[in-house]
């Protein structure tokens, strides 16, 4: 009996009965994310909703995809809705927004399963848990290149506790092991459907490779980050009420604020201090902000790297300005991806129910490559906020030399939420991928130091207010960046192809 005769044999509820049960496992998914990060959920989370897809008919299947969908994408990011609430919207917009992103998101799985379902009907039943991992990979590659996205809705990053499994990005990026979470469920289809043990044997080796090659690396290979020079950064933390943060005369309490956290007594001085996204309450061409920032460069003797909202000319920008220790201007960063609804509005009638968000609409992104900027630890990269999403950005940034990645946010914007917590830990997969540190800087948090194995060496929660201090060596223990970083995201494009030759199976084998 084929795999799909017997998924039909077995599961035949009803039809409604199997859509609402679509919805229970995509809710699951959600709790593997951060802030819950029950991981282990996800190497199980998807079985049953491949079960009911193969046992489906397309539109069935489309269905139940897009159900599981926009379940796990409406719990995952429920603080879409608290965040419109925060900003002023009412409860009606706010849950429309909400509902309307995780519906549209939820087409994603929608797609998944209806094209599985239609596809490996003509496939080998041996490689129809392999098919299963190629398209789901290969819809995810695709969202992640031509369409917008949230944030840690990616299979890779429900493993963000598990420092080994984790370590295949820097070989293959972030989908390498959402491809084996997916064969790993897929497989125990085959097991439970047709009693068929041998799919789910090779992906539990392939599992326990990825794993014993994350050891390796994690034990062996971090003795390349040998004892030598070190740099101090510093990284400001003022815990800023977002939503006060433009009120008119706040502007000298915020610098007070920053002043205070720079002049907190320190031991030895450091070599670069990192503030915040739009750190600065204010347009830089309407009162220079530069001043004051090269005034605390000549201080103390330091480079710093500071957020701050820029005009040029009818432009405006979301920048970061690296000010040398002598004061003067070394480089200038634009924000390249910019946030839908938040950064530009594209459909300008909605401006007048967003309300604070509307002092920073109309932002113009940056050219998607610019000079990496030249600091006392290194050739280095800025992304602002939502950038460090795209595992894209901050490859081609390493493959161009850039040894630090620096995340510089605002999430206050989402408060204590999932949402801080999902953005923080997206940055130990970028460091992971390119084996470089990660340096983030958040006005209410998550801020820390991520080394290149994706350790957090160093972090400030959530909310709390300081000045976070620490040490990362001066010797660089990848120069050449992983392979990864140097050869592109190989196995997303492979996946790519798998799928359009699996798309085109039931065409070639019709009578």
């Amino acid at each position: 009996m084929s795999w799909i005769v017997a998924a039909e044999a077995k599961l035949r509820p009803q039809a409604v009965k199997a859509l609402a049960l679509s919805v229970l496992p995509g809710a699951a998914l959600a709790l593997t994310l951060p802030r819950p990060g029950i991981s282990l959920l996800a190497w199980f989370c998807l079985a049953p909703l491949i079960a009911l897809w193969s046992g489906a008919r397309p539109k069935a299947a489309f269905l139940s995809g897009w159900l599981a969908g926009a379940a796990f994408h409406g719990l995952a990011f429920h603080w879409i809705y608290s965040t419109c609430r925060f900003a002023g919207m009412s409860i009606p917009l706010s849950g429309l927004a909400w509902f309307s992103l995780s519906a549209a998101l939820g087409l994603q799985w929608g797609l998944i399963a209806a094209l599985g379902r239609w596809a490996l009907v003509a496939a080998p039943e041996s490689l129809r848990p392999w098919g299963w991992a190629a398209l789901w990979t290969a819809l995810m590659v695709s969202a992640e290149r031509w369409t917008p996205r949230l944030c840690a809705d990616l299979l890779a990053y429900t493993q963000y506790k598990n420092p080994s499994l984790i370590q295949i990005g820097s070989l293959a990026g972030p989908h390498a092991l959402g491809f084996l979470i997916v064969a790993f469920n897929a497989a125990l289809v085959e097991a439970w459907t047709c009693s068929r043990r041998r799919s789910l044997v090779l992906a539990c080796l392939l599992v326990s490779g990825a794993w014993l090659f994350g050891a390796y690396e994690l034990t062996s290979q971090r003795m390349k980050e040998e004892e030598g020079s070190l740099a101090k950064i510093e990284i400001l933390q003022p815990a800023i009420d977002q939503y006060q943060k433009w009120a008119p005369g706040l502007e000298k309490d915020i610098l007070a604020n920053f002043s205070e956290l720079l002049s907190r007594r320190r031991q030895e001085p450091p070599h670069l201090v990192i503030w915040p996204e739009s750190a600065l309450p204010y347009w830089v061409d309407e009162k220079s902000g530069l001043p004051e920032i090269s005034h605390w460069s000549r201080r103390l003797s330091a480079f710093q790297l500071v957020g701050v909202v820029s005009r040029l000319g009818e432009h405006a920008f979301n920048s970061a300005a690296l000010v040398a220790s002598d004061g003067r201007l070394r480089g200038l960063y634009h924000k390249r991806r910019l946030v839908p609804f938040g950064e530009f509005v594209p459909m300008g009638f909605l401006r007048r129910y967003i309300g604070i968000l509307n002092e920073l609409g109309g932002i113009t992104p940056g050219e998607s490559v610019q000079p990496l900027l030249e600091t006392p630890l290194g050739l280095a990269a800025a992304s602002i906020c939502y950038e460090a999403v795209f595992p894209a950005l901050g490859r081609l940034d390493a493959s161009r030399g850039a040894r630090w990645l620096i995340n510089i946010t605002n999430d206050g914007w989402y408060r204590d939420t999932w949402g801080p917590y999902q953005h923080f830990y997206v940055n130990v997969f970028r460091a992971v991928e390119n084996r470089v540190y990660v340096l983030r800087a958040g006005n209410t948090g998550i801020s820390g130091v991520i080394d290149p194995w994706g350790g957090v060496a160093a972090r400030l929660d959530l909310g709390r207010r300081g000045r976070l201090e620490a040490w990362v060596p001066l010797e660089d223990p990848f120069p050449r960046r992983s392979f990864y970083a140097r050869h592109g995201d190989w196995f997303g494009s492979l996946c790519l192809l798998a799928a359009l030759g699996l798309a085109a199976l039931p065409l070639v084998r019709r009578p």
